[in-house]
């Protein structure tokens, strides 16, 4: 479901995608430290208002995903960022943009997990269609839909008030957790520009590590000294610097294909 938080500006839009539980709740924050000539779009999960089913699946969520994008950008250059697990999902986009001939720059990656989902032993497969494990995904989304709610700086795609409006956009973010959780990623060779906490930071370094098996092409890499949910709360406006020290970049990637790039920030 793609709102927009700012459509005005003559820089690229930038469209940013939801978590792992589908919801990008800091557009208005990015948008107003990115400034009022950077057009700015969230992507939450589809169904999140409650007037499409939802999606679990990676393959439709990007293919629904790339439709509302269109519509909204016919033509000219843009660019794809993801937040958390959603990351995953703005490495796809960028793919099937770039396939369909669409220039995206470098895709952005706002925090993703030290290992993705599909690749980490520890977590045990999700069954939504076992009820106990459905009314616990229910429950787990709800939670963090109310924390979410309670804090003054994040947008809500629904109306937290509203039990109808609640129930749908916790359905879309059970959807978008459990595609999520069962999508295996498969190597992008193109650019990429990350923004990671010093908690995760370890995964992108070594070579060993997951991410360098994903991302072989050059990638540049932020790091900020906050723990994951640190960086998007306390450290928020720090990422939206962030944000804005790449999006005002005049070239994206000039370096060589086996360079790797690596920026710590205090």
């Amino acid at each position: 479901m793609l709102v927009p938080v700012q459509t005005s500006g003559t820089k690229p839009p930038l469209f940013f995608v939801h978590g792992v539980q589908g919801v990008m709740v800091l557009g208005s924050a990015f948008a107003s430290a990115l400034g009022p000539d950077q057009p700015f779009y969230s992507i939450n999960a589809v169904g999140m208002d409650g007037r499409r089913p939802v999606i679990d699946n990676i393959r439709d969520m990007v293919l629904a995903y790339v439709e509302e994008i269109e519509d909204a950008r016919r033509s000219g250059p843009l660019r794809i960022a993801g937040m958390c697990s959603g990351c995953l999902i703005a490495i796809e986009l960028v793919r099937t943009l770039q396939q369909k001939g669409r220039q995206t720059g470098a895709v952005i990656l706002a925090d993703p997990p030290a290992v993705p989902y599909g690749f980490d032993k520890n977590v045990q497969p999700i069954d939504p269609r076992q009820p106990h494990v459905a009314q616990q995904l229910y429950e787990q989304v709800r939670r963090t839909f109310l924390d979410y709610a309670s804090r003054p700086y994040h947008d809500m795609p629904f109306d937290p008030r509203d039990p109808q409006q609640t129930h749908a956009a916790i359905l879309a973010g059970v959807a978008a957790l459990v595609a999520i959780a069962k999508y295996v990623p498969t190597p992008f060779p193109g650019s990429a520009e990350l923004i990671v906490s010093a908690e995760r930071a370890p995964g992108f370094f070594h070579p060993q590590m997951t991410w360098h098996k994903f991302l072989p092409g050059p990638r540049v890499v932020h790091v900020l000294p906050w723990n994951h949910i640190q960086l998007f709360r306390e450290g928020r406006a720090a990422v939206a610097r962030m944000l804005k020290f790449i999006l005002d970049e005049p070239a994206a990637f000039e370096y060589p294909a086996e360079r790797t790039v690596e920026r710590s920030v205090a």
